[in-house]
């Protein structure tokens, strides 16, 4: 049975940044030093102007988004149950598992061997404009790469082992973590419009947190509730 006075994550951040506002509205009524009301019509055109954009290029969403893909089916396509099987020993594998596992396995290797093979071959292909990976785009593509070299074993393993019979598992398995962690994408957004809103109104800068404390607690904040 649920505890009726627990709160969800989503609502917890929610509380938090009417707290944020709150604290801001106050400060700027007793004008503590580089405090801005989110209260007040400029916090208002802040809002609408940037929570979405703070949302969608949040560095966090977008990483998400991908890895949802891959890892999706990895979970879907049985390679993910098969892998803790594999190492907890409880339980054996019949032949077309064997035969899944082996050719997921060299699917990835070969994978991983295509991508260092591109970042550091004699082509410049997905390297920078002065052949660096930094700011090249491998780097900009990196949560898509790592996405794709979990999907390709997955899929690869799901039609060996008959877990996937045709193209709509694969659709399947792409969509099963949006489906089963839908609610993480809610949280992300409290758990962004509670930290954009410290930023803005300048609450962190008068308590004298560093920049890099408030980001780390962002990031903390982000994986911790999408595990």
């Amino acid at each position: 049975m649920k505890n009726k006075f627990s709160l969800h994550p989503a609502t917890c951040f929610l509380l938090l940044f009417l707290l944020a506002a709150l604290l801001s509205w106050t400060g700027s009524i007793y004008e503590w030093e580089g405090v801005r009301s989110l209260l007040s019509d400029e916090g208002l055109r802040w809002l609408l102007r940037t929570l979405l954009d703070d949302y969608i290029l949040s560095p966090v969403f977008q990483a998400v988004v991908c890895l949802f893909f891959g890892g999706g089916l990895f979970l879907h396509s049985g390679l993910g149950d098969a892998c803790h099987r594999m190492v907890s020993g409880t339980r054996k594998f019949s032949r077309k598992e064997k035969r899944g596992m082996g050719l997921a396995a060299v699917t990835f290797l070969v994978y991983v061997g295509l991508c260092v093979l591109l970042a550091f071959g004699p082509w410049n292909t997905v390297r920078s404009a002065i052949g660096t990976l930094s700011d090249s785009p491998l780097a900009d593509g990196f949560w898509g790469v790592c996405s794709l070299g979990v999907a390709l074993p997955s899929i690869v393993y799901g039609f060996a082992s008959d877990s996937y019979l045709d193209d709509s598992d694969v659709v399947e398995g792409m969509a099963y973590l949006y489906k089963n962690r839908a609610t993480y994408f809610v949280v992300l957004l409290f758990i962004t419009l509670f930290f954009s809103s410290l930023e803005f109104s300048g609450l962190t800068d008068y308590a004298g947190l560093p920049d890099e404390v408030c980001r780390g607690a962002y990031l903390l904040c982000c994986v911790l509730f999408l595990l």
